[in-house]
């Protein structure tokens, strides 16, 4: 299945897509987008986003310039024609679709996890842990966490928790 991307130039409104890029103007500043730690040659970074969880960085600005934001990916930039014409922007955001899918396992996974100690023990030791964590008040998590959370940065887990508060709460 490809991705439906979504390009709003001018004045319009932001329509429904998996991928939008938000190409409006003013420009903050022209930066690359580096994505799953790599730069995408496809879309020039003009902007910042605000909210969501971010995905991608400008690599001189270290603005954040793609998050996901309600199941969508926003990037504030501009993508590149020639690139557009070969296919390869499809081909470099799918990238960002896998990550965004990796992003969504993981809350489930937590989720059930949350959800099933709460049925036994009308409160979840996981999620405790999991703040005291990401809050600074634990240098480890439990080996049952450390094994779904393993290569995630503080930061990203404390957006990740936000979002798993707001879905089990």
């Amino acid at each position: 299945m490809s991705l439906k991307i979504v390009i709003v130039k001018d004045h319009e409104e932001i329509h429904d897509g998996d991928v939008v890029i938000d190409a409006r103007e003013p420009f903050q500043f022209f930066d690359v987008v580096i994505l799953g730690g790599r730069e995408i040659k496809s879309i020039i970074a003009v902007g910042q986003t605000s909210g969501g969880v971010p995905v991608g960085i400008g690599k001189y600005t270290k603005k954040v310039v793609a998050s996901i934001i309600n199941g969508k990916i926003y990037i504030r930039g501009v993508p590149l024609a020639l690139y557009k014409e070969m296919g390869l922007l499809e081909k470099e955001l799918s990238a960002i679709k896998k990550k965004r899918d990796e992003f969504d396992i993981l809350i489930e996974k937590l989720k059930q996890i949350v959800i099933a100690e709460r049925k036994k023990y009308r409160r979840s030791p996981s999620l405790s842990a999991l703040n005291n964590y990401v809050e600074g008040l634990s240098t480890s998590l439990p080996s049952h966490l450390a094994d779904i959370v393993e290569g995630v940065d503080r930061e990203t887990l404390k957006k990740i928790l936000t979002r798993l508060l707001e879905e089990v709460y």
